[in-house]
């Protein structure tokens, strides 16, 4: 197949899809997803293992487009090990040292229960582990001079979770885009999508590599 083909292929997929990728996106807002339900089962308590600011390095490096450099984030992690949540963005679960799932918008804050609500969020779930949380926890560590044993741990962990605090909680809407792409930010869009739709996208940034 030659250029040409290719990219009139890729164009016929994305404009059947487009209006699908909107409605999803949209969606993601305020919405647990499919691959996150599991986290609303969970009993176990996060624990804050380390906190800072988003640095240049991990813009560069994955590419996600819903976080600047140098605004917060923290990384949470179960005893179980069985996931870790990374917090993006201003909000007031960055005061919780320890907290529990709810909701996207909802978590119990600390061994009070008290509970935290926040206007607007979105989560995505990763099912694997993710490079991510262990890039920050290193970097995070070393900025603190901290043990490196959560560092041990995180990489340990069986599933990633990624969580945005957004609107009047301090940051803006996510960025609705079809640039095509192989970072983090175009991980989080073929996350938001229905099964089958996430495995055509996959298709089309494969013949992208081609």
């Amino acid at each position: 197949m030659n250029r040409m083909d290719r990219s009139l292929v890729v164009f016929c997929l994305l404009l059947c899809l487009l209006p699908d990728c909107l409605l999803s996106t949209r969606e993601m807002e305020n919405y647990v997803p499919e691959r996150c339900r599991y986290l609303k089962a969970h009993e176990e308590v996060l624990q804050r293992k380390c906190s800072g600011h988003y640095p240049l390095v991990a813009v560069t490096k994955f590419q996600d487009t819903f976080i600047e450099a140098g605004e917060p984030f923290a990384l949470y992690m179960t005893a179980s090990l069985d996931y870790v949540l990374v917090l993006m963005k201003a909000s007031p679960l960055h005061n919780c040292q320890k907290m529990r799932f709810l909701d996207v918008t909802s978590f119990n804050c600390g061994d009070k229960n008290n509970t935290v609500i926040l206007k607007s969020a979105a989560m995505y779930c990763f099912p694997f582990h993710i490079q991510l949380p262990d890039d920050l926890m290193q970097m995070c560590l070393m900025d603190h001079d901290m043990n490196l044993d959560p560092l041990k741990e995180v990489l340990k962990t069986k599933r990633g979770v990624i969580h945005y605090a957004l609107g009047d909680n301090g940051a803006e809407r996510l960025g609705i885009g079809i640039g095509i792409g192989i970072g983090m930010g175009a991980w989080l869009r073929l996350l938001a999508l229905p099964l089958s739709i996430s495995i055509c996208m996959s298709m089309v940034m494969a013949m992208q590599r081609l």
